[in-house]
């Protein structure tokens, strides 16, 4: 899903579909290049929130090291969490230091929970349609809302924003909840 596409959303949601021919095409006076550039913000600052907190995005990539030293900054994402490491399908032992992962074997198999990177205008979502434009789109409304001091209607976008992160997450397996406790 590309990031145009997402704010073009937004745009649509907070009444300003004036501006949406103005991003496809690139030309915008001051004003509108300042509310793209929000919005902009504001997508990232979403996208981040449910990576970190809601619907992580996982990765997994085998690694070589002769150490046995895996710096985070070799990779492809910016790892949040380490689930597994395995090396010829045993589940390994890892300690985790302030620059690098170490483990017991020189070839290994990570999987790992990332945080997205900082997107432009022609880049795409890490995101794809199971959570979808319009959620984004939600997040980004709430979100200029707030910065904007218009606390009402950023309670609106808010609740209808978690109304459907909500359902979205209920629907995808790997973000399940323990259901609350009844008493009797």
């Amino acid at each position: 899903m590309k990031v145009k596409d997402v704010i073009a959303s937004a745009l649509n949601l907070l009444g300003r579909a004036d501006l949406v021919s103005a991003l496809t095409s690139g030309y915008f006076d001051d004003e509108g290049r300042e509310l793209i550039n929000t919005l902009l913000y504001c997508f990232n600052a979403v996208e981040d929130e449910l990576a970190r907190k809601y619907i992580p995005l996982t990765a997994k990539e085998e690694m070589v090291s002769a150490t046995m030293r895996y710096y985070y900054s070799t990779f492809q994402h910016i790892p949040v969490k380490i689930k597994k490491v395995t090396a010829d399908g045993v589940e390994l032992k890892f300690e985790i230091y302030s620059l690098y992962m170490l483990t017991s074997a020189k070839i290994i198999v990570t999987e790992y929970e990332y945080a997205p990177t900082r997107k432009k205008l022609d880049g795409d979502s890490d995101f794809g349609d199971e959570v979808g434009e319009y959620l984004l789109a939600l997040g980004i409304a709430a979100e200029y809302s707030f910065i904007n001091g218009e606390a009402e209607m950023a309670a609106q976008w808010e609740k209808k924003y978690r109304a459907r992160l909500d359902s979205i997450q209920h629907a995808l397996p790997a973000c399940e909840k323990i259901p609350p406790r009844r008493w009797i």
